[in-house]
C-alpha cells in the first residue's frame, strides 16, 4: 500500500511540475509577444517623428547650443566652422577660444562646403 501511495505522490509531483512548466511557457510567450509589439510601435513612432520633423522649406537649421557643441567637437568633425562670418578653424585650442559670439537663443541656417571628393571642409552657420 505504501508503494501505491509513493507512486501516487510521484505522479502528483510530476503533474504539478508539468503544469508549472506550461504556465511559465505561456507567460514567456506572452512577454515575447508584448516585447515585439512594443518594438513595432516604437518603430512606427520613430518613423512618424522623423517624417513630421522635416521642414517644408527644406532648410536645415541648428540652435545656438548645437552650434556651440559643434565647435567643441571641431577636432572630431575635422572641418572649419564659420559662424556669422567668424572663423573657428579646425586646429583651434578650445580652451582659449572665445565662443561668446554665439547666441544660444538663436536658430542658425547651415551650409556644408565639400571638396571634389565629397569630404567635408567647412560648415557655415548664418
Amino acid at each position: 500500500m505504501t508503494d501505491n501511495l509513493e507512486k501516487a505522490l510521484i505522479v502528483v509531483a510530476e503533474l504539478f511540475l508539468f503544469i508549472t512548466a506550461c504556465i511559465f511557457t505561456i507567460n514567456g510567450i506572452n512577454s515575447q509577444e508584448a516585447a515585439i509589439e512594443t518594438f513595432r510601435r516604437a518603430a512606427e513612432l520613430e518613423d512618424r517623428r522623423l517624417f513630421t520633423s522635416l521642414e517644408v522649406n527644406g532648410r536645415e537649421t541648428y540652435t545656438g547650443a548645437e552650434v556651440l557643441q559643434s565647435i567643441y567637437q571641431i577636432h572630431s568633425i575635422n572641418a572649419d566652422i564659420w559662424v556669422e562670418g567668424i572663423p573657428f578653424l579646425r586646429g583651434l585650442n578650445i580652451e582659449t577660444t572665445n565662443v561668446s559670439v554665439i547666441d544660444l537663443q538663436r536658430t542658425y541656417d547651415v551650409e556644408y562646403i565639400r571638396d571634389g571628393n565629397g569630404v567635408l571642409k567647412t560648415i557655415v552657420f548664418t
